[in-house]
């Protein structure tokens, strides 16, 4: 594979967004008098994909995540809660209290030069943007797509039709990559754009969305062994 531009995805392959989202969910659970456990944070995290595959079909919005998940996880525990004070406080955790992949920062740093280097995320512009400014990862992508500007999500090919249009012109298809921990979002995107896919499996989960992969790798230091 000759790759020219690789579209890296942010939370789960650059950011490691479960330890983000255990902090915020555990946060809210104590604001809420319930007592945190790594199990219900755990099922949380189910929840909340369950909202997210949803997001990436089309079926809601990105604001009727938030006014869904949190009252969807709280109802099991029969607690009521107000969707607004649980977005502020999961917030304040997932945007303020970063911790990177293990080998991000090294990843990008041995990529960058070699290749066209873009961040392809699903969520709100200028918080993800923020995000990588204060990883210190920013300045490594020659730009930034986010699903609020482009008018689409991954996995669906307008998203990735935004992407291309706003890359070099005359790059082709089969010449460019997206590297991601999602197998709905990023790999089915990857599919429905026509361009290579490598699936970041750090959790050494199945592939059960049936979607075609080029290279499964477990750690970000794999990447060395392909590019």
């Amino acid at each position: 594979m000759k790759m020219k531009a690789l579209l890296i995805d942010i939370d789960g392959t650059l950011l490691d967004y479960r330890q983000s989202e255990a902090l915020g969910i555990s946060a809210i659970m104590e604001h809420y008098g319930v007592t945190p456990t790594p199990e219900l944070a755990a099922h949380y995290h189910d929840v909340n994909q369950s909202f997210w595959e949803k997001y990436e079909k089309g079926e809601i919005t990105r604001a009727q995540i938030n006014e869904g998940r949190y009252p969807a996880f709280f109802g099991e525990l029969g607690v009521e809660v107000d969707p607004e004070v649980c977005e502020e406080i999961y917030q304040n955790f997932v945007n303020n209290r970063l911790v990177p992949v293990e080998g991000a920062e090294d990843m990008l740093r041995y990529l960058s030069g070699k290749y066209l280097l873009y961040a392809a995320s699903n969520g709100y512009s200028d918080k993800q943007r923020e995000r990588l400014r204060k990883a210190g990862m920013i300045f490594y992508f020659t730009d930034i797509f986010v699903s609020q500007e482009t008018g689409s999500q991954k996995p669906q090919k307008e998203f990735f039709d935004y992407c291309f249009a706003r890359m070099p012109a005359g790059l082709k298809r089969d010449e460019v990559m997206i590297i991601g921990d999602g197998l709905t979002s990023d790999m089915r995107g990857g599919n429905n754009a026509g361009i290579h896919t490598c699936w970041l499996n750090a959790y050494g989960e199945v592939n059960h969305a049936g979607v075609s992969i080029d290279v499964e790798i477990h750690s970000l230091a794999e990447i060395r062994n392909f590019l």
